[in-house]
This record gives structure tokens, C-alpha cells and sequence, in this order.
């Protein structure tokens, strides 16, 4: 079961995602960015699974200007997993404004990774 954990939309929220890699690398799965032509990028950070095959999903949603890789946020975030040795996935997805609600964009979000084997098959 994938839990998406929305931290924020791209303010100070940065710098507890810092921490969150600087600590916690070692159960980090996947570095995701997803981005779209209308709205600034959504960023994945896929937790291994823990107990019970629960998989937390943190996200910043819609809040990471892409700008073709040259955003001042989407650089530090790539940075900072750079140092961590984590490697970064991106996929053009459709755009969460698109949905009527947040929770619709998740589920569209949860079968894109897994049709790409990024999160875990239903069981």
C-alpha cells in the first residue's frame, strides 16, 4: 500500500525534504520529477516499503519551478540527491490542475508508477 505524503508546494518545505535525504538516504527507492507545460513540477521522493509493505510517498506538489532542468529548486533538489548517490526519474505527466481533485491526480500518479515498476504491484 503507497501513502503520498504531501509536504508542501514548494516553500519552506524544501529544506525538510533536505533533511529528509541528508537522513534518511538509505531508505530512499526513487527520486521522482514530474512535469508538465502548464504548471510547475511535482517532486516523488519513493521511500522503500516498511512494515506490512507500506510505502510512503513524500511529496512537494506542484511546487518546483522545472523551467527545462534550470529551476533554482529543481537544481538544489537535484543536488542534493546527487550527493546521496540517489538517482533522479522524470516523466512528462499530465497536470494536477487537470483533476478535480488532488487525491484523482495521486491515483492517475500511483498507476503511472506502477505500470513503470517504481512503487509496488497491488497484492
Amino acid at each position: 500500500m503507497q501513502k503520498f505524503i504531501t509536504m508542501g508546494e514548494g516553500y519552506h518545505e524544501i529544506f525538510e525534504l533536505q533533511a529528509l535525504i541528508d537522513y534518511n538516504h538509505e531508505r530512499v527507492q526513487h527520486a521522482i520529477f514530474l512535469n508538465n507545460d502548464k504548471t510547475p513540477a511535482t517532486f516523488l521522493l519513493v521511500m522503500k516499503p516498511v512494515e506490512q509493505n507500506l510505502q510512503a510517498i513524500y511529496t512537494i506538489y506542484n511546487g518546483i519551478v522545472y523551467n527545462n532542468g534550470q529551476g533554482k529548486k529543481y537544481q538544489l533538489i537535484k543536488s542534493w540527491c546527487e550527493e546521496k548517490n540517489l538517482s533522479i526519474v522524470e516523466f512528462s505527466t499530465k497536470s494536477p490542475e487537470e483533476f478535480y481533485e488532488r487525491e484523482q491526480f495521486y491515483q492517475y500518479l500511483t498507476g503511472i508508477l506502477r505500470l513503470n515498476h517504481l512503487i509496488l504491484p497491488m497484492t
